[in-house]
């Protein structure tokens, strides 16, 4: 047996351990989306007619799911209280503050995050001492956050959890170093971290999944284009960029979670 598929089923079995022991039982249908404004206008229907919940309905329909087995989502203003920044999110994760995520856990089977489009004003590369500035907007510190964040995501296999990729910014409210930046940070996190292939944080979780929402949207200099734009001075996703991301977003996350299903023997 290969290396990595012996460490695959080691990962496997712990996952069937822990959540034996915890008495799991539950299948991964249902749970909560804790966003800010971006993630608003992707829930929809942002004037227009697709919306999260119209489409979590066409896939029940798809699939023949009903009653227990229909897939279902909430969501809600997260963090209440401060910005929804990746160095607040590793805090809350690590921390519980300054909020206390794992309030969430045991009702919500699936926990779905974001930033908003602040996150991709990334100034640079920066170098592993940039976590003594912990708010320091580099693409090493953003490595850092999410790998403080994903290692507390696999410490709860009773939970799937998505994570979202930098939601990105018009030409004229970012700079083109900062736009690939970005593209870069995002091309990490979905190419690399999620892959298993980071040297720093291993094989990658089966209970985390990167939805790619950053590269679902921008052109070819990384900017978010004035087509799925709310203006363009304003990064806001508007009612185009919703009909094309909302259905993406509802298939990825219930296929991914289902096949989680699928690999505890749920």
């Amino acid at each position: 047996m290969k290396t990595s598929q012996a460490i695959r089923l080691m990962v496997v079995i712990f996952l069937l351990m822990t959540i034996a022991s915890n008495g799991q039982t539950s299948l991964f249908r249902s749970g909560i989306f804790l966003h800010h404004s971006t993630g608003g206008c992707i829930w929809g229907p942002n004037g227009g007619t697709v919306s999260v919940p119209q489409q979590m309905a066409i896939y029940n329909s798809l699939h023949g799911y009903t009653g227990s087995d229909a897939v279902s989502m909430t969501e809600t203003w997260y963090p209440s209280y401060t910005d929804n920044e990746w160095v607040t999110w590793h805090t809350i994760f690590e921390q519980n503050s300054p909020e206390n995520i794992s309030n969430y856990f045991a009702g919500n089977p699936i926990i779905m995050i974001k930033s908003c489009f602040p996150a991709s004003s990334v100034y640079s590369w920066g170098t592993p001492d940039d976590t003594l500035n912990p708010s320091q907007k580099s693409v090493e510190n953003y490595k850092w956050h999410w790998r403080h964040i994903v290692e507390v995501m696999r410490d709860h296999p009773d939970n799937f959890f998505v994570i979202w990729t930098n939601a990105p910014l018009v030409q004229g409210a970012t700079s083109a170093n900062e736009a690939f930046l970005s593209h870069q940070f995002c091309k990490w996190a979905k190419d690399t971290l999620a892959q298993g292939l980071d040297p720093l944080c291993g094989s990658f979780p089966e209970n985390v999944y990167v939805f790619d929402f950053f590269h679902k949207l921008v052109n070819s200099s990384y900017y978010l284009p004035a087509g799925y734009a709310a203006s363009p001075g304003d990064s806001h996703p508007n009612t185009a960029a919703t009909a094309l991301v909302t259905p993406q977003l509802v298939t990825e996350v219930f296929d991914h979670a289902i096949a989680y299903e699928d690999l505890i023997g749920l």
